[in-house]
C-alpha cells in the first residue's frame, strides 16, 4: 500500500499520516516531500552550499539584492583535494576520478567541469563506482574515487572482491575522516583503517597538512599494486609546517616532526607521540605544552599500512613509552596496529599508549568538542603523555628490567 504523496511540512497532516501508518496491519509507503532549506530562500535556492552550513550573515538590499556571507576559518581539506586532484590530472593523463553524489562534498566538482571526459559523478551508488573504478585500472588507467569515510562502508564487497583480491591500483581518497562536526555519529568516519587494514597490499594514509595530502596523492599515482587510501578530515588545513619542505612519502616510513630527536641515543626523550593524520598537529602543540616538564619526540605516522615498524621497534627496544593518536576508532585502527607490529617483532608493548575514539556513539557538536570528548585534542594528549611517562617510571620504581627488549627477526623468534 502507498499513500502521498504528502507535504511533510504540514506537520499535523503529517502527524495524522503516521498515526495511520502505525496502526495498519499491512506494509505501507508513506511518500512525504519536503523542501530541503523550507523557510529560508536563499537555503531554498541553493540546497547544496546550505548542507550543514558553516555560521553565515544574510545582507539584504533593495539595490543590490541578496548576500550570504559564510565564515571561513581557513582553507579546508576538501578545497584542497580540489586542487591537488586538478592538478594529478594535468599531469599524467591516465588519472580518472569519480565520486557519487558528492561532487561538492568531496571537492570533486572542479574535476568535472574541468576534465568531463575522465571525471563523473555516477549518483548514490558507490558499490557502482568503485566497480567502474576497478574496471578502469584493469584498463591502465589510475583511478581515483572521492567518497565520505562514512559511505565507504557501501562499497566494501567491491573493495574486497573488484579491487584487492584482483590486485588493482584504485585510489581512495576519504574525506570527512573522523569525527564530522554537526552531522553527528551518522557520518562520523571511525572504521575506514578497520575496514581497510584486513585487505592484502592495501597501504592506507593520512596527511596532516595541505603538503603532506599532495604527496600522498603523488605517491598513490604512482602505486598500482593494489588498492590505496588517504583519509583526512573535515576541518581546516593547518599552516604549522607552511614553508617547510614536505618529504616524499616512502611506503612504512613515518616523518619525524621534531628533528632535535633525530639520534634517540644522543638525545632520549621521555615519551614518543606517533599521531596519524591531524592529531600530529596537536601532540605538538601537547609536546610544547610539557616542555618544561617533559622531553617528547612526535611523528607524523603517515601510514597505518604499513606502519613504520623499523621506528616501532626502535622506541620500545628503548623502553621509550609511546602515545598513539588518530581521529579513528581505538579498536582496529591504527594504535593497533603498532601493537601488532610489537607483538609479531617481540617486542614489549606495555608502555604504549593508544588514544582514539571510544567504543561509544559520540553525538552531535562542534567538531572541537568531539575531539575534547574523545581525549584526543590537545588537553587529551597532554594527560596521556603524562599517563605514559608515569607508568613507565612505576615499572622502573618497581624494578622491572630496563634494558631494552631483544629485537626480533622477521618471523617474530626472539634473537
Amino acid at each position: 500500500m502507498t499513500v502521498g504523496p504528502i507535504d511533510g511540512h504540514d506537520i499535523p497532516t503529517l502527524i495524522e499520516f503516521l498515526g495511520e501508518a502505525r496502526d495498519l496491519d499491512r506494509p505501507m509507503v508513506l511518500h512525504v516531500k519536503t523542501i530541503k532549506g523550507k523557510g529560508l530562500d536563499v537555503a531554498e535556492d541553493d540546497a547544496t552550499r546550505f548542507h550543514s552550513p558553516k555560521a553565515f550573515k544574510v545582507e539584504r538590499d533593495e539595490r543590490l539584492g541578496c548576500r550570504v556571507e559564510m565564515s571561513s576559518g581557513g582553507r579546508s581539506f576538501t578545497a584542497a583535494v580540489a586542487d591537488a586532484v586538478c592538478g594529478v590530472m594535468e599531469r599524467d593523463e591516465r588519472v580518472v576520478v569519480c565520486t557519487a553524489a558528492m561532487a561538492d562534498g568531496t571537492g570533486i566538482a572542479p574535476a568535472l567541469e574541468q576534465f568531463p571526459e575522465r571525471a563523473w559523478d555516477v549518483g548514490i551508488c558507490e558499490s557502482h563506482a568503485l566497480d567502474m573504478m576497478a574496471g578502469l585500472a584493469k584498463t591502465g588507467a589510475k583511478p581515483f574515487f572521492a567518497v565520505y569515510s562514512t559511505f565507504l562502508q557501501r562499497a566494501f564487497d567491491q573493495a574486497f572482491q573488484e579491487v584487492a583480491l584482483q590486485g588493482l591500483g584504485v585510489r581512495l581518497l576519504l574525506d570527512r575522516a573522523g569525527v564530522v562536526g554537526g552531522d553527528g555519529a551518522v557520518h562520523h568516519g571511525f572504521c575506514d583503517i578497520a575496514l581497510l587494514r584486513t585487505l592484502p597490499d592495501a597501504v592506507l594514509m593520512a596527511p596532516i597538512d595541505e603538503a603532506s595530502l599532495i604527496a600522498a596523492i603523488e605517491l598513490m599515482r604512482t602505486y598500482d599494486a593494489g588498492l590505496s587510501a588517504v583519509r583526512y578530515p573535515r576541518d581546516v588545513v593547518s599552516d604549522r609546517f607552511t614553508g617547510q619542505v614536505c618529504p616524499a612519502f616512502e611506503i612504512g616510513k613515518a616523518r619525524l616532526l621534531t628533528p632535535e630527536y633525530a639520534d634517540l641515543d644522543a638525545r632520549r626523550p621521555d615519551a614518543a607521540v606517533l599521531g596519524f593524520g591531524t592529531a600530529a598537529i596537536d601532540a605538538i602543540a601537547a609536546a610544547e605544552a610539557l616542555g618544561g616538564e617533559y622531553k617528547v619526540a612526535v611523528w607524523d605516522a603517515r601510514f597505518a599500512k604499513p606502519v613504520d615498524a623499523a621506528l616501532v621497534e626502535s622506541l620500545l627496544s628503548r623502553r621509550i613509552p609511546v602515545v598513539t593518536v588518530e581521529d579513528h576508532a581505538v579498536i582496529g585502527g591504527f594504535g593497533a596496529a603498532v601493537l601488532e607490529c610489537a607483538q609479531e617483532r617481540g617486542l614489549d608493548a606495555g608502555g604504549v599508549v593508544r588514544l582514539g575514539l571510544p567504543d561509544s556513539w559520540i553525538l552531535q557538536d562542534s567538531r572541537a568538542n568531539q575531539l575534547r570528548e574523545a581525549g584526543i585534542d590537545v588537553g587529551g594528549i597532554t594527560r596521556a603523555i603524562r599517563e605514559a611517562v608515569g607508568g613507565a617510571g612505576a615499572k622502573a620504581r618497581s624494578g622491572e628490567r630496563a634494558e631494552p627488549t631483544p629485537a626480533a627477526d622477521r618471523d617474530g623468534a626472539r634473537v
